[in-house]
């Protein structure tokens, strides 16, 4: 009798297995497709690749690559750095977007990459998508600011003559079902702007994986770019700019370094690594991605109340 209970009990096993189906949660493999809007390039700006997001390899795992912390580096060390190790808190978000760790479990990034992701996946802790390194977590919840709004990526630029594609209060947070391992090396929560206005010429940075020109593919390594923050003044040159939930940013000489598809939603950060700006939107960025085009920012500290309130962060 003992022996056919215990048969009875392994069929049972096997057909739960079967005929389960795998959903948000099942984190046995890193999500290697994603449900995405198809949107023609010449219908959009903002900083998102709509239908290319970039694939994880099969050797993607998490937790295999975790290393000791090395000693503080000096500051010639400091230069040198792989790029995701001076920008910590930078990951991949959805395979078309960048987005910031804030804490173990959360990560902010921008709310226009919803239209072009299911944002199902990140992946964090390695300066490439392809080389197996890093550690990916699903995505159990996505929460979207009460006042995001966006417009009009639905338009033909040319046949419109639209040079601009904007966004306001365009943050979003995903929350992740699994927490990231923070080593303090190559995965950091980023500390989070309160102060409202922020000072001209302050340098500031950001890191991500978007094209190196419009249209084209995102790029598997991480780049890191340098920036510094423009007056109020010189960021309302456009019309879109409202300094309520924007800040603006310009490249230091000398590559003047600006945003493309797929830049949109990493996070810019001081010196001291807090956190500033979201990637949201770039001038001319319905048409071209250009050297010392400026980069606009939703302003982290309009959003501070509204993160604590969802993530207790």
């Amino acid at each position: 009798m003992n022996r056919q209970v215990r048969l009875f009990l392994c069929l049972a096993a096997l057909c739960v297995c079967v005929f389960a189906r795998p959903g948000v949660n099942d984190v046995s493999k890193p999500v290697e497709k994603l449900e995405i809007i198809e949107i023609k390039d010449t219908y959009l700006g903002l900083l998102c690749t709509p239908d290319r997001p970039l694939k994880l390899p099969d050797h993607h795992d998490k937790g295999v690559n975790e290393k000791p912390s090395d000693p503080v580096p000096t500051k010639d060390e400091e230069e040198t750095k792989p790029v995701n190790e001076r920008y910590p808190h930078a990951v991949l978000f959805g395979g078309t977007c960048g987005g910031t760790i804030i804490s173990p479990t959360w990560i902010l990034t921008a709310a226009h990459c919803t239209l072009f992701t299911g944002g199902r996946y990140v992946l964090a802790g390695t300066n490439n998508t392809e080389d197996g390194t890093g550690f990916t977590r699903h995505v159990k919840r996505l929460v979207v600011h009460p006042r995001f709004s966006v417009g009009p990526y639905w338009l033909d630029a040319k046949r419109f003559n639209i040079d601009q594609v904007a966004a306001r209060f365009d943050f979003l947070l995903a929350e992740l079902d699994e927490p990231l391992p923070l080593d303090g090396k190559t995965m950091v929560a980023a500390k989070l702007n309160d102060v409202s206005r922020l000072i001209p010429q302050t340098n500031v940075g950001y890191a991500g994986y978007g094209a190196e020109h419009h249209g084209e593919t995102m790029r598997h390594e991480m780049h890191g770019m340098e920036l510094s923050i423009l007056s109020e003044e010189e960021c309302a040159a456009l019309e879109e700019y409202d300094s309520e939930d924007m800040i603006c940013a310009k490249g230091r000489p000398p590559r003047f370094d600006s945003a493309c598809n797929g830049d949109s939603g990493s996070g810019l950060v001081d010196e001291n690594g807090v956190l500033v700006g979201i990637a949201s939107w770039v001038e001319n960025d319905a048409t071209e991605c250009r050297n010392g085009n400026i980069v606009y920012f939703s302003k982290v500290s309009t959003a501070r109340d509204w993160i604590r309130k969802v993530t207790k962060v």
